[in-house]
């Protein structure tokens, strides 16, 4: 059906529109203060090691290690959307990980499958692949986003497994029932932990009928109504067989809300919350909404076309976004948690949390923060990059890759042909928090301006992006600037490299596909990492630092001056890039400094620079880089709600809880920082719960403050550094 070019005609009604809609398309389918250490426990950590590296630079770190070679188990991946998430799921005080897979009868041509594996973690860099014996290997599981909260408060997180359709069946959500045990496959699942290093699946009797086939892009947990329960939200894209972004239809799946009722089951409130996703923005050259007809013609709705239909006959998709990620944080510091998406093909979402005594409802403000272009969003970052505590935001988007390209010349969901307009952009968003201001009508909103353009990055010697060189920008496209000029990002974090007190940035991602690009590589993209050099500047050190995402890396010289320097041969840059997609931080080693996990979805090997080798698909390595660490102090906070201990105040994980770090600075000054608990995924995954400060020389911390989400607050002083502190909510 072709589309209609025509100034589009609204629902007959909001509430109305929206029940139409959903049942077009779904299926069944208190303050108190403390000044001590008390309800404290201490972890010893290994102390920090000397001798860090030193870059061509002043600031001194110390290159990572990928030991995902050296597992005790397989480190590498089949499939095409892999998670990772950090956790200590025996609660021994070390973190172990967990990785998904796709189902194990998945087509040799795209991935051979295997069961989901789950990393215990021994200590001195020793680990244990238990999935099997802790029953949460899901071999017949086609799996992808993961996350792990602790839903029943008894102080162990639990695992919220996503799954996507069955790849190549060209089947979508709506023909679950029709083909015997598809929704086993493509069903996401939920796993009680049982706190003897044993999960249950609890799907069936916590979601009903209810529970998720939609194609899970990510997993956010937070208590979004304050009941002191972990609420869920998950984030669907589109079943691959259906993925397109060369046409006007490019429709996802529409995200789910669901409500913890506190024991083990949980209702789908998206209508009623608030939460059930918009249209898509498609518009053509005039700036006039791309629309298809529904319902006999009667309508016309943006972006999505209700005659393409799988195999069974049955629509594909919801007329709405395909979600990547999806973040939960009290963007606007009133007490309650606010609700970020990020969609692939279009806007960004924000959500304000309007919930008023239990009633949990939620208002879609991004129009009026001005953060709604369109753009192939990807994965959320959190961290306070210019040290004025408060928490800003990175965005991965495309990057400068499309720019060396021709333009499109016919509508479709690619962010290229967006790009073109003021409502669309491929460049990455760096969204500084400026607090909030009252729009009238609307009430209070955000206010974060990108300023990626704007944010200088002293570029790689070894490995600057292409955009740096304008000739390699097609004229049309105007030459992007500062972190903007940066390329393509899947998975991405905030943390702090060398523990000197500010926050550095890490993203990696790549997409290849055969007969795209030169050599395959229709997104090429090694990882970069950011090194925070203050003022709001950044470095380039992805090469010093040992985090380009590919295998067989010679680091023996780094410096294109050194003699013998040959990028080629040492098979740095993007001729050689992996598929990279899941990212998550967690202290693996409990030295202090943070580690990065990094998974690779299955793809074609580069054999040479930049040509795929062979004719089949080949698993993708899962990158275990462990930070190389350095003489800096730092303090790890491991936040325990009153949940766990009594029933009473914040969630068990402290999800949620805003801390403030007082420590004195390099220059004598009071260096303050803030982070929050995040229960939320960038891309696919979702990182350790525990807060990781670095705090340079000092030896002490002078105040910790911290903000629980019941609304009591918690100060400790005179805290010793380099240790891991338990701090467990004090009653309200």
């Amino acid at each position: 059906m072709s589309a209609t070019l025509l100034p589009k005609r609204t629902w007959p009604g909001a509430v109305t529109g929206v029940f139409i809609l959903f049942a077009l398309f779904i299926v069944v389918g208190c303050t108190s203060s403390t000044d001590s250490v008390a309800d404290t426990t201490r972890f010893s950590g290994t102390p920090p090691t000397s001798g860090a590296a030193t870059s061509s630079t002043t600031d001194q770190f110390a290159p990572f290690t990928n030991i995902g070679p050296d597992l005790g188990g397989p480190a590498e991946i089949f499939n095409r959307y892999p998670g990772v998430v950090i956790f200590d799921f025996d609660r021994d005080g070390d973190l172990d990980f967990y990785v998904t897979q796709a189902e194990i009868n998945a087509p040799l041509e795209v991935a051979r499958g295997g069961p989901n594996r789950l990393f215990r973690n021994d200590g001195n860099g020793r680990y244990t692949e238990v999935a099997g014996a802790a029953g949460v290997a899901a071999a017949d599981h086609n799996s992808t986003a993961v996350a792990a909260c602790d839903f029943n408060n008894d102080g162990y997180q639990d695992l919220y497994v996503g799954a996507q359709g069955r790849i190549g069946d060209n089947l979508d959500f709506g023909s679950v029932d029709d083909v015997p045990g598809l929704r086993r496959v493509i069903q996401d699942r939920l796993y009680l932990n049982n706190g003897d290093s044993t999960f249950t699946d609890i799907t069936d009797s916590a979601f009903g009928t209810r529970a998720n086939v939609r194609s899970t892009g990510s997993i956010a947990c937070g208590d979004v109504d304050g009941d002191g329960w972990l609420d869920i939200y998950v984030g669907n894209r589109a079943d691959v067989d259906f993925v397109r972004f060369d046409t006007p239809a490019h429709s996802g799946n529409f995200n789910l809300m669901y409500r913890n009722n506190g024991d083990l089951t949980f209702t789908d409130i998206t209508i009623e919350s608030g939460l059930l996703g918009p249209e898509i923005v498609m518009r053509d050259s005039d700036g006039f909404p791309i629309t298809f007809p529904i319902q006999g013609g009667e309508f016309e709705i943006e972006g999505f076309d209700p005659s393409i239909v799988d195999d069974n006959g049955n629509p594909v998709g919801d007329p709405t976004s395909q979600t990547w990620a999806t973040l939960f944080f009290d963007h606007d510091n009133d007490g309650d948690l606010d609700l970020w998406v990020a969609n692939d093909g279009d806007r960004i979402q924000v959500y304000r949390n309007d919930t008023v005594e239990g009633r949990i409802e939620f208002r879609n403000i991004a129009h009026e923060m001005g953060v709604d272009q369109s753009g192939a969003w990807m994965g959320f970052a959190l961290g306070d990059f210019d040290g004025d505590a408060d928490l800003d935001i990175f965005v991965t988007n495309i990057g400068f890759n499309s720019l060396v390209r021709g333009r499109p010349s016919s509508p479709g969901g690619d962010c290229t042909y967006a790009h073109q307009f003021d409502w669309g952009t491929c460049f990455h968003y760096l969204l500084r928090n400026d607090g909030v201001r009252e729009i009238e009508g609307v009430g209070t909103v955000g206010v974060f301006p990108d300023v990626a353009g704007s944010t200088q990055i002293e570029p790689s010697a070894a490995l600057p992006p292409e955009s740096l060189t304008p000739s390699n920008i097609e004229s049309f496209w105007q030459v992007p600037t500062g972190l903007a000029a940066y390329d393509f990002g899947f998975g991405t974090v905030f943390f702090d490299i060398e523990n000197d007190g500010d926050q550095d940035l890490y993203w990696l991602g790549a997409i290849i596909a055969r007969g795209e690009g030169p050599g395959g590589m229709l997104f090429p993209g090694f990882g970069r990492m950011l090194q925070n050099i203050g003022g709001g500047k950044f470095r380039d050190i992805t090469v010093e630092s040992h985090l380009i995402d590919s295998q067989g890396v010679d680091y023996s010289k780094t410096d294109p001056s050194e003699p013998g320097f040959d990028r080629l041969a040492q098979r740095m840059g993007p001729e050689f890039h992996e598929n990279g997609k899941g990212l998550a931080k967690g202290d693996l080693n409990g030295d202090g400094f943070v580690d990065l996990i990094g998974t690779n979805s299955s793809g074609e090997i580069f054999d040479e620079p930049g040509v795929p080798g062979g004719t089949s698909v080949v698993a993708g390595p899962l990158m275990v880089w462990i930070n190389g660490g350095g003489d800096s102090s730092w303090l790890t906070l491991r936040l325990k709600g009153r949940m766990a201990v009594d029933g009473t105040g914040s969630n068990a994980d402290g999800i949620g809880a805003f801390v403030t770090v007082t420590s004195e600075g390099a220059d004598g000054r009071p260096l303050v920082q803030v982070q929050t608990v995040l229960g939320s995924s960038t891309f696919l995954s979702m990182s350790s719960l525990d807060l990781t400060f670095g705090i340079g020389s000092a030896e002490r911390v002078d105040r910790v403050e911290i903000k629980w989400p019941s609304g009591v607050s918690q100060t400790l002083t005179d805290v010793k550094a380099n240790q891991v502190l338990e701090v467990t909510e004090p009653a309200g």
